[in-house]
């Protein structure tokens, strides 16, 4: 696998829809769109082969991005050719930029290489959620200006201590960054989200003048997987940046295992089972809960998060 890199945006790719990129382009392309003497914004799109909306807001903005100073990154277009989050039997392409012995793992470390180089004044990953939530912001730091973007995406964000490998936390070590989780994909306002943040940033051309001690600041403070025969229960998505109840039941059938950042299994200080349903033993506000039982099985179910305050 190697990383592809092209002069500017051609109108017949910004015309395509994600599942065609792959035949397009050949592979993962970081679209150079840089200005002389002005740092740019780098963004990324579809990390994750099933979540366009990204892309959706890029093919609508290719005016706004050939006047602005941007490298684009598009990212696993052999999975958006299947509309699958990774290539069935692949690695998940946004767990691989911390290092790793697979073919992506050298392509994102030859991409940090690029975009540290260019110094961004931020950089952006567009993802979908598979679960109903309200739009989100990912951080992994919290200093003023991280969260500033945060806010000025949304009244929501998620301070994130796992997993590791994530293309924004390896970024945010050498410039502001953030993830930015729009919605489902099927949903239409998810890509006009997209579009409205990123067509602000590129009007602005540096991080919006936002509040952030407005931002209501979440730390994921478990990771929430599943094991055996365990099933997501859909309606419990309704508890997605609320506190749910103590009780409410998360999976029925098999068990499921909560891990803190550094590894240990913290399933006693959150879940119990109780006739072949695992519940809360503790009011907690959920993130990210979903129903979909592929994205569960190979990423997590949901996140259980901890309030955090912001200081001015």
């Amino acid at each position: 696998m190697r990383l592809r890199v092209a002069n500017g945006l051609p109108a017949a790719v910004a015309a395509l829809p994600a599942p065609a990129l792959a035949d397009a382009l050949g592979g993962p392309t970081l679209f150079d769109m840089r200005k002389e003497g002005e740092a740019p914004l780098f963004l990324s799109v579809l990390l994750h082969g099933n979540e366009v909306s990204g892309w959706d807001a890029v093919r609508q903005m290719r005016r706004e991005l050939l006047g602005a100073s941007v490298l684009l990154f598009v990212g696993n277009v052999a999975a958006a050719k299947v509309g699958r989050r990774s290539v069935p039997g692949g690695v998940d392409f946004n767990r691989v930029w911390e290092g790793g012995d697979s073919p992506e793992a050298a392509l994102a470390d030859e991409l940090v290489t690029l975009v540290e180089d260019a110094n961004p004044w931020l950089a952006v990953d567009v993802h979908n959620n598979t679960g109903r939530n309200p739009p989100y912001s990912v951080v992994f730091e919290r200093d003023r200006k991280t969260l500033a973007a945060a806010r000025a995406f949304s009244a929501q964000a998620l301070l994130a201590t796992q997993p590791k490998g994530v293309q924004t936390r390896r970024l945010s070590r050498s410039c502001t960054a953030l993830t930015v989780e729009v919605g489902q994909s099927e949903d239409a306002a998810s890509h006009c989200r997209a579009k409205q943040f990123l067509s602000r940033l590129l009007a602005e051309r540096r991080v919006p003048a936002c509040d952030p001690t407005t931002l209501r600041l979440f730390e994921t403070a478990a990771r929430v997987t599943l094991a055996g025969d365990a099933a997501a229960i859909p309606q419990t998505q309704a508890y997605n940046f609320r506190t749910a109840p103590r009780g409410i039941a998360l999976a029925e059938g098999g068990r499921l295992a909560a891990w803190a950042a550094d590894g240990r299994r913290v399933d006693d200080d959150y879940l119990a089972l109780e006739r072949g349903m695992t519940r809360l033993k503790r009011p907690t506000v959920l993130g990210m809960y979903t129903a979909d039982m592929e994205a569960a099985r190979l990423d997590c179910l949901c996140y259980l998060l901890e309030p955090r305050a912001i200081h001015a």
